[in-house]
């Protein structure tokens, strides 16, 4: 089972565990909103004593909602506010779930990169569609949707998440439970030094 142990102090994605072995000292889900981030990174948190972190909670904190501050500021104004809240993150032992814009700023996602092991969601098109829906694609927030549809948007991030991932995960319509095992494996096997394929 992958259960790390977090040495004090220590900085980077990984740290050293009792025995030499490497641990993460973090982990950050990325991936299409509706990939399920946030549902599987707090049940992943639970699994292994984490703090889970919502990206999107962090920036609604200030009491504006997502497609608010899209509406009245603009795309640009958003994302700006998105990357200078991604690079206040630090410590250890959390599972960060950022939006799924992060990975349009390298910035943001050079820092996360440092500070944790980038987990990709990949979740098929098809998949997405059906999860989200019309009504509720245009009440999330996501940025881009102005200009371009979901099929539009999902060709023109996925290969960056591709790009800042250390492990990609593929998943289908399986249960929670079944997601959670398939990556903690995956975390198990990088924790071994051993590059498992998905």
């Amino acid at each position: 089972m992958f259960a790390p142990f977090r040495k004090e102090g220590a900085g980077g994605a990984e740290v050293r565990a009792r025995g030499g072995s490497r641990t993460m000292a973090n982990i950050t889900l990325i991936g299409m909103p509706g990939s399920g981030k946030s549902t599987l990174g707090t049940r992943l948190a639970q699994r292994l004593g984490y703090r889970f972190v919502d990206g999107d909670a962090i920036i609604e904190s200030s009491g504006r909602r997502l497609q608010e501050i899209i509406d009245r500021d603009g795309e640009e104004e958003f994302l700006r506010i998105e990357e200078a809240e991604l690079l206040k993150l630090s410590g250890q032992g959390q599972v960060f779930a950022p939006g799924g814009s992060c990975v349009l700023s390298p910035p943001a996602m050079a820092h996360l990169r440092g500070l944790s092991v980038v987990v990709y969601l990949d979740v098929p098109l098809a998949l997405l569609e059906t999860r989200l829906g019309t009504d509720a694609m245009a009440r999330r927030g996501i940025v881009g949707l102005r200009r371009m549809d979901l099929a539009r948007l999902y060709e023109i991030r996925r290969p960056l998440y591709l790009r800042y991932a250390h492990i990609r995960v593929s998943l289908n319509d399986r249960p929670i439970s079944e997601c959670l095992e398939i990556l903690l494996a995956l975390l198990q096997a990088r924790e071994s030094g051993y590059d498992s394929p998905d």
